[in-house]
C-alpha cells in the first residue's frame, strides 16, 4: 500500500487527461471528481478509474473535448445531451440546471442522455444539499453493455449496478447523504479488492456457473453481481433502471453512436426539490436537525461504535485522508503510471 496526497493525485490525473485531449477545465473537473471519491472513501470511483477512462477515450467511447448541452426544457424539466463527454462533466452540468430550476419553481427533474459513467453519484447529491436543495440522483444501464448484475432468482446478468444517491440538507447539523449501488457490491469495489488481492464479502457475486464465490477473479471470468437484500435490492434496481434509462429515453438517443459507453451508463436523472416548498425553510431546518440529533442520541448497541448519520462515514474519511493522505494499492498506482507512460506522460 502506498499513500499519496489529494493534490498530487489531482495533478497526476489532470496531466493524463490533458494528454488524451481534454481541455484544461474538463481535465480538472474529471480529476477533481475522481480524487474526491478517494477522499470520501469510495475508492472504487476514484483514481483507479484512470486507466479505464483513458482506454475509453482511445477507443472512441468517450469524447475527451465534448461538452454537454441542454436540448429540451420547461420551467421544471430539462434534458441534457451528454454528447458522450466525460460523465462527470455532464452530471455536474445537469445538477446545476436541476438546482436552479428547483430554487425557481420548487421542484425539477433533469435527465441526461448519451451519458458516460458519471462516477460517484453522491457528489451530485451533495452539490444539491450544499446549495440547500434536496436531490435524488439515479443512473440506468444501457442495453447489452455494462450489464453485470443478475436479477433476483436469475442466472444471467441483465442489469447494471444501478446506483442511487439522495442528498438532504439539514439546518446546523451535517447534511444527509445516501449513496449506494443496488448490487451487494459495486463493480468498482471488485476492482479495488482485486488490486489489493483480498476476497469479497460473501453474497456479493457468483461465478459464471451461478455458484457463490468470494474471489474477485471469478467476476472477470464471466461472474455476476448479486442484488443487495435479495428481492428488495433487485426491486430498487428495476426502479432505478426505469428512472435513469427508460424515463429519459436514453436508448433512443444512444442508437447509432460509437457503440455505447463501455464503462458506464447512457441515462441518468436528477430530481431536485426545494425543502421549503411545503413548510417555511426555518421549520424544515428545525425538524431536520431535531431528527438527526434524536438519531445520534441513541446509545450504541453492544460492540457498536454508535449511531452514524448517512453521510457521516464519508465526512470522517475526508477529514482523515486530507490530513494523512489517500492510500492506494500498489497495483493501482502501477497501472496509473503505466497508462501515463503509454500516452507519453512521465510521472515522477
Amino acid at each position: 500500500m502506498i499513500v499519496k496526497s489529494a493534490d498530487r493525485l489531482r495533478e497526476v490525473s489532470q496531466q493524463i487527461f490533458e494528454a488524451v485531449g481534454c481541455p484544461e477545465d474538463i481535465a480538472l473537473r474529471v480529476s477533481t471528481a475522481l480524487v474526491d471519491a478517494n477522499l470520501v472513501g469510495h475508492d472504487s470511483h476514484g483514481v483507479i478509474r484512470i486507466p479505464q477512462y483513458v482506454n475509453a477515450v482511445r477507443e472512441g467511447h468517450v469524447v475527451a473535448d465534448a461538452r454537454p448541452i441542454l436540448i429540451r426544457e420547461t420551467a421544471v424539466t430539462g434534458l441534457v445531451d451528454g454528447r458522450w463527454a466525460f460523465g462527470q462533466l455532464s452530471a455536474y452540468y445537469a445538477t446545476e440546471v436541476a438546482i436552479a430550476k428547483a430554487k425557481a419553481s420548487g421542484i425539477s427533474m433533469v435527465g441526461i442522455v448519451r451519458c458516460n459513467h458519471i462516477g460517484r453519484l453522491g457528489e451530485y447529491a451533495t452539490m444539491a444539499s450544499d446549495a440547500g436543495v434536496a436531490a435524488i440522483v439515479t443512473t440506468g444501464g444501457f442495453g447489452g453493455r455494462g450489464v453485470s448484475a443478475a436479477p433476483f432468482g436469475g442466472a444471467k446478468p441483465v442489469l447494471g449496478t444501478n446506483p442511487i444517491a439522495v442528498g438532504l440538507p439539514a439546518g446546523v447539523e451535517p447534511d444527509v447523504l445516501v449513496d449506494f449501488a443496488t448490487t451487494a457490491v459495486a463493480a468498482g469495489k471488485i476492482e479495488v479488492a482485486r488490486a489489493k488481492k483480498i476476497p469479497l464479502p460473501p453474497g456479493s457475486i457468483v461465478d459464471r456457473e451461478g455458484r457463490p464465490t468470494t474471489d474477485p477473479e471469478d467476476y472477470y471470468k464471466g461472474g455476476m453481481l448479486l442484488p443487495f437484500g435479495g428481492h428488495k435490492g433487485y426491486s430498487l434496481s428495476v426502479v432505478v433502471e426505469f428512472l435513469g434509462r427508460i424515463l429519459t429515453g436514453a436508448d433512443a438517443f444512444a442508437e447509432g453512436n460509437r457503440g455505447g459507453p463501455v464503462y458506464g451508463h447512457s441515462g441518468a436523472l436528477v430530481i431536485a426539490m426545494d425543502p421549503g416548498v411545503f413548510v417555511n425553510p426555518e421549520q424544515y431546518a428545525a425538524a431536520a436537525d431535531e431528527t438527526l440529533r434524536r438519531l445520534k442520541s441513541v446509545p450504541p448497541a453492544p460492540g457498536s461504535p454508535g449511531v452514524m448519520i448517512p453521510g457521516e462515514p464519508e465526512s470522517r474519511s475526508r477529514s482523515e485522508r486530507i490530513a494523512n493522505g489517500i492510500p492506494l494499492a500498489e497495483d493501482t498506482w502501477a497501472a496509473i503510471i503505466n497508462t501515463a507512460r503509454q500516452i507519453g506522460v512521465t510521472i515522477e
